[in-house]
Formats: structure tokens, sequence, C-alpha cells
């Protein structure tokens, strides 16, 4: 565990002193930024990859939370497919861009899904509010 932790403290002294350097080369107008870009780009990736592994291994070892995360995903298909259904299909015109059907679709999509999500966190706020309200 101690090794870990050094190495990982290498880790992070090195990324620190790359991404120093590039901002170094972007203050003096020697770089546009795209090494800092590029650099930014290969760290989310490396990041997302240790998240999902992390996840994957944490579902893999535990049951009752790999049950909990299939019944969430099930729930957010289902809020997926009636947000879909419910979206409209109508072509737009926006300013010069022309909308087509299936895009207003998505878009619809993705909009009835963002008021469906925020209804139930709403809902689950002032709910839990109350519940620990009346239980003191």
């Amino acid at each position: 565990m101690k090794t870990l932790k050094i190495i990982l403290t290498v880790v992070i002294a090195v990324i620190a002193l790359i991404g120093a350097i590039l901002y170094i080369m972007i203050l003096a107008d020697k770089s546009t930024g795209n090494g800092m870009i590029i650099a930014g780009e290969v760290l989310v990736i490396v990041t997302a990859a240790i998240a999902l592994f992390f996840g994957l291994k944490n579902l893999a070892t535990n049951p009752q939370a790999l049950k909990k995360s299939l019944i969430s995903l099930a729930v957010f298909a289902i809020i997926a497919i009636l947000s879909y259904v419910s979206a409209g299909e109508t072509p737009t015109q926006v300013g010069d861009i022309q909308v087509d059907a299936s895009d207003s679709k998505l878009v619809g999509t993705g909009i009835y899904m963002f008021y469906f999500l925020a209804s139930i966190a709403i809902l689950s706020m002032i709910g839990f509010g109350i519940k620990k309200a009346l239980n003191k």
C-alpha cells in the first residue's frame, strides 16, 4: 500500500510538471496550447478508464451493488423510452440552420429526460426533507 502511494505521488508530480511546462509555454507565446489540449484529452481518457475499471471491479465483487445498478439502469431505460415516445418530430428552422425530424426527435428526447429526472430529484429532496422533519 505504501509503494502504491509513492508511485501515485510520483505520477501526480510528473503530470503537474508537464502541465506547468505547457502552461509556461502558452504564456510565453511559444505554443498555441495544442499540447495542453492533448494532455487534457489523455488525462480524461485515462481517468475514465480507471473509473470504469474500478466501477466494474466493484460490481463484479459485490452482487448487491450489481442488482441495484441493474435496477437503476432499467429505470433509466424506461425513462429514456418514455421520453423518446413523448418527443415530437417537427422539422424546425433555427436561423440559417435546418433541424430535420430525427434531430428534433433526439433533442426532444433529451429535454423530456431532463424534465423527468429533474422532477424525480426535486420530489425526492422534498420527500426526504418532509420525512426527516417528521422523524424529529
